[in-house]
């Protein structure tokens, strides 16, 4: 007894001296697979966007499949990602259809359109049988409630056949004392789809359609802009997929390829590049950019797709020669989102979800996060997950 009663006394008085050791993701720190929101009954989560405001909170939503009319859920971060809480949804407020497709976000750095600088602006592709609509929504209060705006651009009923005319994959810029509203465009007779953006100087109205990219064959679709700006190049770049009926490029049905740029708004007159690593492994579909000044005199473009869990990095201002492979402990999504925190560019958050197959098995994945140290992504080859 006395034995027990020493050890007894010996084990507490360790419990007391040996400091705690917290569990789970720790504020700005790095971890794996942190669940954002778990989706009730059988909905699933793809298409994940984020916007992240000036003192480092990140808003975050993710498009679902499996409710009627959709809306988008909007949750928050104050921690880089460590915890999360649930803000609002964001809904077809005018049309009656739903908003069910492909969120898009971003925050006003200074007053536009009589809307004070930290207005969350949202969008998404609102849908049914009678057309395709992208819309813009406010909010003015963190993401609280919204309001709507205005209706950007309408095409047919959602239809991907060539031939159709709907509209598709809104993005949102702020630029320059105006909002430019990308989209796939598949109204122009002259092709099965084409990349337009439209710009508004008040938030209401919307100025001509442009052409970003515009390809030959007719039956090439490039689709899904995203856009970073490079600031060591001062040059802006455009990322898409490119399938071209059933054909292949390096293994990919839907190449994804990049086009550079001085402004946002001159995408249509520079080229069209294809992304490939050593002339062997090309992306394939929904590809995301984001942009580090880690990695050297030009940082580091990173460039995400939908199959891989790897990401896709250039340190040497786009070269098309200078693409490489790096691993990440993230898993594939349909149109994964990758970011580079504004104020900690060695943080890499990964934003988690379904795969196009999964979503179609009705396979349900949480929205997640992930968030990995850069230099050690870089530093790993393709094949091996950082530590």
């Amino acid at each position: 007894m006395l034995v027990t009663a020493v050890a007894t006394a010996l084990l507490a008085q360790t419990a007391l001296a040996w400091p705690h050791r917290p569990t789970g993701p720790q504020p700005w720190g790095y971890f794996t697979n942190n669940t954002i929101w778990q989706p009730p009954g059988n909905l699933t989560v793809s298409y994940p966007r984020y916007v992240e405001l000036a003192d480092g909170s990140i808003l975050a939503t993710t498009a679902l499949s499996g409710v009627t009319p959709g809306y988008f859920p909007v949750f928050e971060s104050k921690d880089g990602g460590a915890s999360w809480a649930y803000v609002s949804n964001l809904t077809d407020q005018v049309n009656g259809w739903g908003m069910n497709a492909q969120p898009a976000l971003e925050v006003l750095s200074t007053p536009l359109g009589g809307y004070p600088a930290g207005t969350i602006l949202g969008s998404g592709n609102s849908w049914s049988e009678n057309g395709t609509r992208i819309d813009l929504y406010a909010s003015t209060d963190v993401a609280r409630t919204w309001h709507f705006v205005s209706h950007i651009a309408n095409g047919t009923a959602p239809n991907t056949t060539n031939g159709a005319h709907p509209i598709w994959e809104p993005r949102l810029l702020e630029y320059d004392g105006q909002l430019i509203a990308y989209y796939s465009d598949q109204r122009d007779p002259a092709h099965g789809q084409k990349l337009s953006h439209q710009v508004s100087t008040d938030l209401h109205n919307w100025g001509p359609v442009v052409n970003d990219v515009a390809l030959s064959p007719y039956e090439a679709r490039p689709g899904m802009t995203n856009i970073q700006y490079v600031p060591p190049i001062n040059k802006w770049i455009l990322v898409h997929e490119t399938p071209i009926g059933n054909s292949s490029s390096y293994g990919s049905n839907y190449p994804v390829h990049y086009v550079m740029a001085d402004t946002p708004l001159e995408f249509g007159l520079n080229p069209d590049i294809p992304l490939v690593v050593n002339n062997a492994t090309a992306p394939n579909a929904s590809p995301y950019i984001a942009w580090s000044p880690i990695g050297g005199e030009y940082g580091t473009i990173l460039v995400s797709d939908a199959d891989r869990t790897q990401v896709f990095t250039n340190q040497c201002g786009g070269d098309p020669n200078e693409w490489q492979l790096h691993a990440t402990p993230a898993g594939a999504v349909y149109s994964r989102a990758i970011e580079i925190f504004k104020h900690r560019p060695d943080h890499l958050a990964i934003y988690g979800g379904n795969t196009y197959d999964q979503s179609a098995a009705g396979i349900q994945e949480p929205f997640s996060i992930t968030v990995v140290n850069l230099n050690h992504v870089l530093a790993s080859p393709a094949g091996v997950i950082p530590a």
